[in-house]
């Protein structure tokens, strides 16, 4: 029943996607031109939505619709610009949107980029949500959501206020939001994330080196270390709340000043326990895991 409600979803996805790509297909070109495989974009959008797609081409295709289509730029080389997109040096491209507008107000803008898959990117809106798809670099917006997919070199990711959904395989990932819900998953290998008062949700298996932070928010960690993994969680006011698979194998070190730690594997017996700290051994202990809060409960549970 699984494996047919996994087929399902995965039809579903592919179909959205599929329907996606032939919808923005469709849209009027903004701008075109031959780059460099490497290039450097520096794309900005305050209002509506910014998507960007890797593809095996040498060239850097716009498609969408801009509210005033005066007010879109598209540079190349070490052109500079007073509002919108940045660069220097000739392998570089801007483009963008000019927030200004007669009244004062920027307006909704959508367009999707296509990039060549070694290049780079630097991605910053207002509100405008941002959604990359197999695209490396950094990705910025204040109250925007991010969503990014697909293979990368490097991920840099940050929403003031906006959620972030990392679905990426990538082998260095940083990503921070304040009051956004941050849910990764995919298969990074270096990573460090963190919200201040957003819930942080981990559902990933492949991370090696890894930090998981909070000020304030809940922190769940739903999977199992990978062999050798060496992880960090910590809080100061919010939960952590960790279920693990039977199998987990893992040297689990937990500590808060005044929260309440609770350990469901009862079957195992801890190596010490204290009223505010328990250090445990499941499995081989093939993994590093140390969790740490001020006034947080942790809690390890079994799946």
């Amino acid at each position: 029943m699984s494996t047919l409600r996994t087929l399902c979803v995965t039809l579903i996805c592919f179909g959205t996607t599929r329907a996606a790509a032939q919808r923005e297909a469709g849209e009027p070109v903004l701008a075109a031109k031959a780059v460099s495989p490497t290039v450097s974009l520096r794309i900005y959008n305050p209002i509506g939505k910014v998507r960007v797609v890797a593809w095996n081409r040498d060239s850097v295709v716009v498609r969408g619709r801009v509210a005033n289509r005066d007010k879109f730029f598209f540079l190349c080389g070490g052109e500079g610009m007073k509002l919108g997109i940045e660069g220097d040096g000739e392998n570089a491209v801007k483009l963008g949107v000019d927030p200004a507008s007669p009244n004062g107000l920027a307006r909704v803008s959508e367009f999707v980029v296509y990039i060549p898959t070694a290049s780079k990117v630097w991605v910053r809106t207002v509100s405008a949500s941002i959604d990359a798809v197999g695209a490396s670099g950094t990705f910025y917006t204040v109250s925007g959501p991010i969503h990014l997919s697909g293979t990368a070199s490097s991920i840099e990711a940050e929403s003031m206020n906006g959620s972030l959904d990392l679905d990426v395989t990538t082998p260095w990932l940083r990503a921070r939001t304040g009051d956004g819900h941050l849910l990764l998953r995919g298969a990074p290998q270096d990573v460090d994330v963190s919200t201040i008062s957003g819930t942080l949700d981990i559902a990933t298996t492949t991370p090696l080196r890894a930090q998981f932070s909070s000020v304030s928010g809940d922190i769940h960690y739903v999977a199992s270390p990978a062999r050798g993994a060496i992880f960090e969680f910590s809080n100061h006011s919010g939960n952590v709340d960790m279920v693990l698979p039977e199998s987990v194998s893992g040297a689990f070190m937990l500590s808060s000043i005044t929260g309440a730690i609770q350990n469901g594997f009862t079957r195992v017996r801890p190596a010490a326990s204290a009223p505010n700290s328990l250090r445990l051994t499941l499995g081989n202990g093939g993994s590093s895991v140390t969790v740490r809060t001020y006034k947080g409960a942790i809690r390890l549970r079994p799946e």
